[in-house]
């Protein structure tokens, strides 16, 4: 893992289209900014933005049907400048709560 960015994968056993929506739920509810979406490839890219703490980190999240007919989905931060010494825990946080986000929209089920 390097100081610039964290990334997990987790598996939803919902649609790929209605993983599609809670990221883009969860996005919204962490007030992140949307930078790019490939609806298509099922790949969605959003920002943090810059504080006085960071130059902001930048959130991707790939999704995709897995064989057994569930969803992966695959989310990685990483900061704008990838020498910034407290950004492992800051992109960890971010991932982690982008998880909760994504938890409370699709339910174990």
């Amino acid at each position: 893992m390097a100081w610039g960015h964290f990334e997990q994968s987790y598996v939803y056993n919902y649609d790929i289209n209605a993983v599609l929506d809670a990221v883009m739920r969860a996005a919204s509810q962490n007030k992140l900014k949307l930078k790019k979406a490939d609806r298509q490839n099922y790949r969605v890219q959003f920002s943090t933005g810059m504080s006085l703490l960071t130059w902001g980190e930048v959130v991707d999240v790939a999704l995709g049907v897995l064989p057994d007919g569930k969803t992966g989905v695959n989310i990685r931060s990483s900061s704008n400048l990838g020498t910034e010494l407290a950004a492992k825990s800051r992109n960890e946080g971010n991932v982690m709560k982008f998880v909760n986000a994504l938890n409370f929209f699709l339910p174990p089920r």
